[in-house]
């Protein structure tokens, strides 16, 4: 059990096209038949496998060399043409032992995605991790790789800025809404109902927001998003109606041409502050509804500077996340190697329970049998001591030993 055992095949949006790594995707519900029938054809003694909207990880323990032939096996699981096949076969990265274990230790702290920092890749990891040991096809190695791996994102998280400032603009767009600090009860518009304000929705309905009415072009998408959250919804001929009400905020992002938000809305608002957060792009707001005296518009050019300097104060925290993983490898390999000896050493216990056994009911049984209970109580005590330090004193050696061994230059 060592980190040379461990082998990575990753396709992901820096080496890969987004619909090449799609045509790698297999539903959950799939992957428990797919994974076993795929660790069978490889020969291999453990399998986990990651995919995501941006990346596809195969995580493979196997003592022998994961060759390119294997590689090759691996993707005619997926019946590629001939062209296809070798665009995969030029393009995967492959890694091993120790660079296969930091791969991971980065995915995981999110130093690999395409949002610098983000953690929500660590909790997809661990799941798929998980779900292969679950299913029996990932063992010890893996699981210790696992742990090792959610320990240091985890001091990655905590004790470096890399995910300690908003690079999205959709996070720092519900930032400037929260500083407004708009009662959870007041009216509050969305106009649109695309992937940005499904987003939006989760945040409002989590921080406990109610007086929400969702307008979309399409009704049946508002309806989608509003229904089950016990909110209003419509259309866009709607929207007069909706401004009358005087809603303290407005969400809008859609994919129109021409700005939904004008002077002629602006007219229709109550003289009361209202915060609009534009995410539509091009603008859905004119220059005649932001100029308003009651309107505060906060829109993509004003959050992507913000997000902009966010990225590059992230990026000038690499070097402390670096320090923290090669310190996580040498821990690994420490770990690892514990574990081998623990596994080595797993059958000390039952051999010895065997001499114990011998000795007690066949060498020594004539003499046992003359002694008064008292002393033959004495006598089981006596050997069951040194039958736990018989079990204990060895495995402390083998460890220090270990240790030893790895703080050789």
């Amino acid at each position: 059990m060592r980190q040379e055992h461990l082998h990575i095949v990753s396709l992901n949006h820096r080496n890969a096209p987004i619909s090449r790594i799609g045509g790698l995707h297999v539903p959950e519900d799939r992957q428990e038949a797919f994974l076993t029938s795929l660790k069978e054809t490889l020969g291999v003694q453990g399998i986990a496998y990651l995919t995501t909207c941006n990346r596809v990880e195969f995580i493979i323990v196997d003592e022998s060399y994961f060759c390119m032939g294997r590689l090759q096996q691996l993707f005619q699981v997926f019946e590629p043409d001939a062209a296809e096949l070798r665009s995969l076969m030029s393009t995967a990265m492959v890694l091993h032992g120790e660079e296969a274990s930091r791969h991971l230790l980065r995915v995981c702290a999110g130093l690999e995605s395409m949002v610098l920092g983000e953690r929500e890749i660590l909790t997809q990891m661990r799941s798929a991790l998980e779900r292969s040991r679950q299913w029996g096809l990932a063992g010890d190695q893996l699981r210790i790789t696992e742990r090792m791996a959610v320990e240091t994102a985890k001091r990655i998280f905590t004790e470096t800025d890399i995910a300690k400032r908003s690079v999205s603009v959709n996070a720092l767009g519900w930032k400037a809404f929260l500083e407004q600090g708009i009662p959870t009860d007041a009216p509050v518009l969305m106009i649109g109902a695309g992937q940005t304000h499904a987003n939006i929705a989760r945040y409002l309905e989590k921080q406990g927001y109610t007086a929400v009415q969702v307008l979309n072009r399409t009704v049946q998408k508002a309806e989608a998003l509003a229904a089950p959250r016990g909110w209003q919804w419509g259309d866009l001929t709607a929207l007069p109606d909706a401004l009358q009400t005087g809603p303290a905020g407005i969400f809008l992002c859609t994919g129109s041409d021409q700005a939904i938000l004008g002077e002629a809305e602006a007219q229709l608002l109550p003289e009361k502050p209202t915060f609009v957060l534009d995410l539509s792009v091009p603008s859905g707001v004119t220059e005649a509804f932001k100029s308003s005296t009651h309107t505060q518009v906060t829109g993509i050019a004003e959050l992507k500077p913000i997000a902009d300097q966010n990225v590059a104060g992230r990026r000038t925290a690499l070097g402390d996340c670096q320090r923290i993983i090669d310190a996580a490898l040498t821990e690994l390999a420490t770990r690892l190697q514990q574990r081998e000896v623990e596994i080595a050493l797993r059958e000390l216990p039952t051999l010895l329970a065997a001499v114990r056994n011998t000795a007690l009911g066949e060498v020594f049984a004539d003499e046992l049998a003359e002694l008064d209970g008292e002393t033959r109580s004495l006598v089981d005590r006596i050997v069951a001591y040194l039958e736990k330090k018989y079990v204990s004193v060895p495995m402390k050696l083998a460890r220090e030993a270990v240790m030893e061994h790895l703080e050789k230059p």
